[in-house]
């Protein structure tokens, strides 16, 4: 009972008599380093203008940090504070899998213990079973609303499979495949057709965090009225306060969030849409959308922005290549840091250091990766990419608040992570426990460094 008197406390200090904060709504971006998007060194530091003069309109958090790499075991931590499994630390690239519940971890009950899944992997898995509780649950029990909007999601149904709450064995239903062998099809943007029949489509289940667990997709009528597409429903449901939900997470597509393309616009380095991508396009798409935002009645009467990224740019970190003795296959290693703030803990799902294997392709395909098959080895037929983890964490990004409640200019140094953010936003909302390792009481909330009540 100690963590729920803990909120209790907490919110009765911070909210209670004071004005409270009632429309939270959370923007998470791709793959940047702090310096790429808040500083000036970096080659990419001069693509997000905007963004660097919402910072000084708001709170800059100079230490936000990733909880993992490379991209879903983040949206896992905002939404659950469950920490990495085996997949989804490489973004489930293998067969869409259950996690096997395994139990609790010794050290913290509130984290499952994950078995072998589908894959054969230990410690491994996708979706959650339904006892693991989610932000979501937590609103919906204190009768706070919620939806996650997401970007493109069903543009091209027979990629997607719905335009609301999209994942991988819903799509494959619905086309009568074989549910026991169901991969991720949305791992790539698609380009739109020559003849315009089919769109443009950049929709990225992994960068959907709703989807990975059972207590929300098992109930579809239900995730079909939370989890919708971006451009058909954000904007008319900010029109007033009564249709804005208390609690919005915004996904936008591949290219928006800065995942696909350079940013530079050069011939080849875009996204399949024709943009340039990269923090060009995510400059351009807050540009759009925190104006309509920060214009809704639910923010100008109690709301916050948060802007986040879910890890730092991983492709930027060192690579080794090496050869298998008859050079048939190219291994691709990515060296990932993975510094971490906040006393992160491991969990009891994946080790570190750990080598995994995130995809392997067929040589031609090589060229999506950037790499020229033709410089390669003639007995090249296979390019494995593969991750060694050296710390658990996702490095340094940095992060953007803004609200009526926080003085222009403000800059804080604390650390904070995905897990900070969790139990943030249990505070403000006044929930009554905190989940997975957001109850870890050394994890500070965000508090008076940034919120001038």
């Amino acid at each position: 009972m100690a963590s729920v008197k803990a909120v209790s406390d907490n919110y009765i200090k911070t909210v209670v008599g004071t004005k409270a904060i009632r429309h939270i709504f959370v923007i998470t971006l791709e793959n940047k380093n702090y310096e790429e998007s808040f500083g000036t060194s970096a080659p990419a530091s001069n693509q997000a203008p905007y963004l660097k003069s919402l910072a000084g309109k708001g709170a800059l958090l100079t230490n936000y940090y990733g909880t993992g790499h490379v991209s879903l075991d983040n949206y896992i931590a905002m939404m659950s504070g469950q920490p990495s499994t085996v997949d989804t630390q490489t973004d489930c690239f293998g067969l869409w899998s259950d996690v096997v519940d395994a139990g609790n971890d010794s050290a913290n009950p509130k984290v499952l213990k994950a078995g072998t899944d589908a894959n054969g992997h230990a410690g491994g898995g996708c979706v959650y079973p339904a006892r693991v509780k989610t932000l979501a649950q937590q609103l919906d029990n204190a009768r706070f609303s919620w939806k996650g909007y997401m970007g493109d999601m069903g543009n091209d149904l027979n990629r997607d499979g719905s335009k609301t709450c999209s994942f991988p064995t819903r799509t494959a239903k619905l086309a009568g495949k074989d549910l026991s062998k169901v991969v991720d099809g949305t791992q790539n943007a698609q380009a739109a057709s020559a003849s315009g029949d089919i769109k443009a489509d950049a929709y990225a289940t992994r960068h959907n965090p709703f989807v990975y667990f059972h207590s929300i997709i098992d109930n579809l009528d239900y995730c079909d009225k939370h989890v919708v597409n971006l451009d058909d429903n954000l904007q008319n449901d900010l029109k007033s306060i009564d249709t804005t939900p208390n609690f919005v997470f915004i996904t936008p597509n591949l290219c928006d969030d800065g995942h696909d393309g350079d940013g530079t616009g050069a011939a080849g380095k875009g996204c399949k849409d024709g943009s340039p991508g990269g923090l060009t396009s995510s400059d351009a798409f807050l540009k759009k959308w925190i104006a309509i935002i920060q214009a809704s009645p639910a923010y100008q009467k109690d709301g916050l922005i948060v802007i986040n990224f879910d890890e730092s740019n991983a492709a930027s970190a060192p690579m080794t290549t090496s050869f298998s003795s008859d050079y048939s296959l190219m291994k691709l290693t990515i060296n990932l840091a993975g510094d971490a703030c906040c006393s992160q803990q491991v969990g009891p799902n994946v080790k570190r250091p750990d080598d995994q294997i995130l995809t392997s392709l067929p040589v031609a395909a090589a060229a999506a990766l950037g790499i020229d098959p033709k410089k390669l080895p003639a007995s090249v037929k296979t390019v494995q990419i593969g991750m060694h983890y050296d710390g658990v964490g996702g490095d340094r990004t940095g992060a953007v608040l803004l609200s009526p409640f926080i003085k222009p200019g403000t800059v804080t140094n604390t650390g904070y992570n995905h897990y900070s953010l969790l139990k943030s936003l249990e505070n403000l909302f006044g929930l009554a426990e905190y989940l997975g390792y957001a109850d870890d009481p050394k994890l500070a909330p965000f508090g008076s460094d940034i919120f001038s009540w």
